[in-house]
């Protein structure tokens, strides 16, 4: 049987166009990611672990907690170096556009959860309520530190309509954020956190 020879249809060459260039741009931003500054970042969080494991065994949990926070300050930064690469690498808008629906969503996610947790502090007194307070306080600094990761992608975005979504997206969450305080307030909930983070956002040009 004579061996057949099989053509690529049309649509290989529409998914193959430009790949080469797409190629060279992640080569690029995985070099640069993969760079001195990233391995140094890498050997620190991973001595941060290391050092504060070993502080936490012999009890000495002050030094364990400055350690930790130190690691998860690296593990922030990395967060951050990927998030761009990323980005910058998406083979076409379509690609940013459900890359930033994915971080939107986990926004959102948080969102609700303070709001919950808020919800239960209401239904408590004393130190339960406290409790959940705490945790709320949590939640929203999580929800901070990734706003932080978005504020770049809207800055630097080039396509007017992603622009537009997370413009859209920030100021949901500042409006949020400034309902939380109001009503952290009125009933008698206040917390120096959702302030700071509420200026925090101001401050970033989050209106």
């Amino acid at each position: 049987m004579t061996d057949r020879i099989i053509k690529p249809s049309k649509f290989a060459y529409l998914f193959t166009d430009g790949l080469d260039e797409h190629i060279m741009e992640v080569k690029t931003g995985l070099e640069e990611v993969e760079g001195d500054s990233t391995r140094a970042l890498l050997i620190r969080f991973k001595d941060a672990v290391g050092r504060a494991n070993e502080h936490l065994i012999s009890e000495e949990y002050q030094k364990a907690m400055a350690l930790y926070y130190d690691a998860s300050q690296s593990a922030d930064e990395m967060t951050q170096r990927f998030l761009s690469l990323l980005i910058k690498t998406a083979p076409s808008i379509a690609h940013k556009t459900v890359f930033i629906e994915f971080l939107s969503w986990r926004l959102r996610y948080f969102t609700a959860q303070y709001d919950y947790h808020l919800a239960v502090a209401q239904t408590l007194s004393g130190l339960p309520r406290e409790e959940w307070i705490a945790r709320l306080e949590t939640i929203l600094v999580l929800s901070q530190s990734l706003v932080d990761k978005i504020l770049p992608l809207y800055r630097d975005a080039e396509d007017l309509a992603i622009q537009k979504r997370v413009k859209d997206l920030l100021e949901d969450w500042i409006t949020g954020i400034r309902n939380l305080v109001l009503n952290l307030k009125s009933w008698g909930m206040a917390s120096a956190q959702a302030s700071r983070v509420l200026e925090w956002a101001m401050d970033n040009g989050i209106k």
